[in-house]
């Protein structure tokens, strides 16, 4: 049970005090009042970004673990249209962001979204980020128990928290409901990772936590490290608190480069940091507690007998489709439907297509996952062709969720400082170049893309990852991306990808052909990609893709980036917190 300070901290007078106070920052920075070096980390803890437009925001929208009800996705949908672009950018936080918004324009925003229940506070900073959690909680065969009331009662406990919203650094906090949760929320990544296990048998489960902290990506990857392998789920906020108090003590303000909680594992190494925790866990009064709200997404009160998702008659283009976008959930009679967004993107009319199709069809909610693709759960079998339909008039039946074809990308130097290269257009270009892949073993690989080395796409823990970088070729700049290779989170841990080297832009789509076809030529049977990576020898691998780095200043449209008409030139403002 939450303390009444929470609650009141969430209380729409407050929220609306909230609003208010930022508008009012934002009119004295228009007047100037104050600098924009003064309002910058104000404007940052309430999730806006600068863009790499002058006079333009990112608006980043926290949706807690993803879920996104009728009348959010309306909500998402009328900011889209007035404020924005007329799309949304969903992320590998499970956040929604806009583009090209004047800074005029957010305090609107703002009480759009509040009226919704959602928020941009702490979506941006050195706060404590969205929580994320897997899509599939609540239906998934494997997972130990649905973590999605732990993620939102999580969310509720630290947004808005008066000790926690200027951290050393950014803070990352992700549930996953099973030991293998590759694609699902990649715990071992995180500041803190939480998987869901049950100690005990014989009808005296008890459920609990395994904890992982330290973990991150960016210019220094790191696996996370157990702080224990079981906690009792009435010590998850009390021992949360904890740990983002030895954080904020011992965290690194000088140098933001060295700043996450990763540094801090480094420096304290795992005993002294389970020391400090303990310690630090004595003096929080917030006391144990259980999580009061269930699950928005919750089954159905007739369920219905089993029917088969596949092989059930259809053939053509519905079989292409259900082959990877339907999933069959544990509860019998129902599946999951994934929609495969192009690079995260959704338009004014998908927003609010999907809010009446899961109106239409009593559905409570989508979720974000964090390959950018939308999942609705607890969709009755028989009528999943029915949704198909209706989900390809909204121009979202792309067959091929979760295959080579699902392609990640950040946005890149399309509106981010940091970016180097344009990310969202080379994933648009490489799900088109994998859609018709046939390959059962090719299909299965898994491609994400940063514009930068800071891992928003999380290139390191792919099959095949990509990050931007810009080198010269004579006298010019060109665009380039280094290649990773064998990236993977599972049940054994974290293990990073090889790089391998750097290819022109322009050269990644028939490079990574040539890369597939010696895998196809070179695997043994049934030898998964990853596996085949990380055994093939590094000089075979660079001799393969070392005739797509060959190159010449002669050749035009190396110094031209995908989605680009203009020569490539690096431009890279200051950051502003990626990821």
């Amino acid at each position: 049970m939450l303390t009444a300070e929470v609650e009141v901290r969430h209380a729409p007078e407050a929220i609306e005090e909230e609003i208010r106070i930022f508008e009012e920052r934002a009119a004295q920075l228009e007047r100037g009042a104050i600098t924009e070096q003064d309002f910058r980390p104000f404007r940052l803890k309430h999730g806006i970004y600068g863009q790499r437009q002058p006079g333009f925001q990112m608006v980043r929208v926290k949706i807690p673990s993803g879920i996104l009800d009728p009348k959010q996705l309306r909500t998402l949908a009328s900011i889209a249209e007035t404020y924005a672009t007329g799309r949304g950018h969903v992320t590998t936080r499970e956040n929604c962001q806009f583009h090209f918004v004047k800074l005029a324009n957010v305090p609107a925003i703002m009480r759009l979204l509040a009226e919704a229940g959602l928020t941009t506070r702490e979506a941006c900073g050195n706060t404590v980020r969205n929580v994320t959690s897997c899509p599939l909680a609540g239906i998934c065969a494997g997972e130990a128990f649905d973590i999605t009331p732990y993620a939102l009662e999580t969310t509720r406990f630290f947004l808005r928290h008066p000790e926690f919203h200027d951290l050393p650094r950014k803070f990352k906090i992700a549930f996953s409901g099973c030991e293998d949760d590759g694609n699902c929320a990649v715990a071992g990544i995180h500041d803190i990772g939480l998987i869901a296990r049950i100690r005990g048998t014989n009808g005296t489960g008890r459920r609990g936590f395994k904890v992982l902290v330290g973990g991150g990506l960016g210019s220094l990857p790191t696996e996370a490290a157990t702080l224990t392998d079981f906690l009792p789920e009435e010590e998850l906020i009390p021992t949360m608190e904890a740990i983002l108090r030895v954080f904020n003590e011992h965290g690194n303000r000088k140098n933001k480069f060295k700043a996450r909680m990763k540094f801090v594992l480094r420096d304290k190494g795992i005993v002294e940091f389970r020391r400090l925790v303990a310690e630090k866990r004595a003096q929080v009064t917030t006391p144990p507690s259980f999580p009061e709200r269930p699950s928005p997404l919750q089954s159905p009160l007739v369920p219905l007998n089993p029917v088969p998702t596949q092989g059930n008659g259809h053939t053509g283009e519905y079989a292409r489709w259900a082959q990877h976008n339907l999933q069959p959930q544990r509860q019998a009679g129902y599946a999951v439907v994934w929609i495969k967004l192009l690079a995260g993107t959704v338009s004014v009319a998908q927003f609010r297509g999907l809010a009446d199709l899961l109106e239409k069809h009593h559905l409570a909610a989508a979720r974000i996952a964090i390959s950018q693709d939308l999942v609705i759960p607890w969709v009755p079998v028989y009528r999943a062709s029915e949704i198909f339909q209706a989900l390809k008039a909204l121009d979202l039946a792309t067959p091929g969720a979760r295959t080579v074809a699902d392609v990640t990308g950040c946005p890149g130097s399309t509106t981010c400082n940091l970016g180097i290269t344009r990310s969202l257009a080379l994933a648009e270009v490489l799900a088109e170049e994998f859609a018709d892949e046939t390959d059962p073993e090719i299909k299965k690989i898994r491609i994400k893309i940063s514009g930068c080395p800071n891992s928003c796409g999380q290139h390191h823990i792919a099959d095949i990852g990509l990050y931007g970088n810009a080198r010269k070729v004579g006298n010019q700049q060109a665009p380039y991306y280094q290649v990773m290779l064998g990236g993977k989170v599972s049940g054994d841990g974290v293990r990073f990808g090889r790089q391998i080297l750097p290819i022109p832009a322009k050269r990644i789509p028939p490079a990574l052909r040539a890369l597939l076809e010696l895998y196809r030529r070179d695997r043994s049977a049934g030898e998964p990609f990853t596996a085949w990576a990380m055994r093939a020898p590094k000089d075979v691998l660079a001799e393969t893709l070392q005739p797509f780095a060959d190159t010449t200043a002669e050749i035009a449209d190396l110094f031209v980036d995908w989605g680009d008409q203009e020569t490539y030139s690096l431009k890279i403002g200051r950051g502003e917190c990626a990821g």
